[in-house]
């Protein structure tokens, strides 16, 4: 039975062998935790190998690292991905990487939940730590007031 279309690709946990050669095209929203990613683009197989090749648009609420309020992280993300089985893996202890490892992940069963994974993926493109806009001015350390907003009553020193 092979995989032709997306709502067969995210309906659960999917044999990867089963994928079609031929791609299917995906255009479809996935959301888990305030994280909301529309992905566009087209899944195939190729050989054991499946490509994953085309753009997130990501949105997510955050908590600025400076001043603490609420914001919407957005971001547009190219993406170009190989899932290759863990077999392909080298066996030596040291792994040189070259740029183009980078594209690559690796799974050791070829059943997934391909939902999931995205999701998963998508959740790559979210920093770490961000800012509700470059400039911003934080929370003076004496009072905790907003400095966005304008100043605060403490005395400068």
């Amino acid at each position: 039975m092979l995989i032709q279309s997306q709502e067969e690709l995210f309906g659960g946990v999917i044999n990867l062998r089963y994928i079609t050669e031929r791609g299917i095209k995906v255009s479809k929203l996935f959301s888990k935790d305030g994280l909301k990613a529309i992905f566009h683009g087209e899944v195939k197989r190729k050989g054991e190998e499946i490509e994953i090749l085309g753009k997130f648009f990501i949105e997510k609420k955050m908590e600025c690292a400076r001043c603490l309020d609420e914001f919407l992280f957005s971001a547009e993300e190219e993406v170009f991905l190989v899932l290759k089985p863990a077999s392909s893996l080298p066996h030596s202890e040291k792994i040189e990487l070259k740029m183009e490892d980078l594209d690559e992940d690796f799974f050791e069963s070829p059943e997934i939940d391909f939902y999931d994974y995205m999701i998963h993926l998508a959740e790559l493109f979210i920093p770490q730590v961000s800012f509700c806009k470059p400039d911003c001015k934080g929370i003076c350390k004496n009072c905790g007031e907003n400095l966005n907003s304008g100043g605060c009553a403490c005395q400068k020193q």
